[in-house]
């Protein structure tokens, strides 16, 4: 993998090794490792597929007049927090998946975040 694939690819990849360390983790913790597996694996592809989401949304926005383009990105970032809590209602009602574990893979995005932010300023 050369170095921009790498950059443009780093959030991703974050992503994917925090829940893999979190859900090394949990597995020597949890009782439930079904559960556990569960529920990171459910939370981590939710957070993955609210990367695409922002991603299209911002592609999008970029083409659009500004007060559009604000508008449109408003909507957007409202129905993907909708679609989170409907992730975490799903998580908590149904009992074969671990909560916990789902939490920690929607953090995966925040952590990936962070790490782009840190690579960014270390780049500069």
């Amino acid at each position: 993998m050369n170095n921009e694939m790498f950059k443009k690819n780093f959030m991703l990849i974050c992503m994917i090794l925090f829940s893999l360390i979190v859900y090394i983790i949990g597995i020597l913790l949890v009782a439930d490792k079904l559960g556990w597996t569960l529920g990171i694996t459910f939370g981590l592809v939710f957070s993955l597929l609210k990367l695409k989401l922002m991603q299209n949304t911002i592609a999008k926005a970029i083409a659009m007049p500004e007060g559009k383009a604000q508008k449109y990105a408003n909507v957007q970032y409202m129905i993907r927090y909708i679609l989170t809590g409907v992730v975490l209602v799903i998580a908590a009602l149904e009992p074969s998946i671990n909560l916990l574990g789902v939490f920690f893979g929607l953090i995966s995005m925040k952590v990936g975040a962070y790490a782009q932010l840190a690579l960014n300023k270390k780049a500069q």
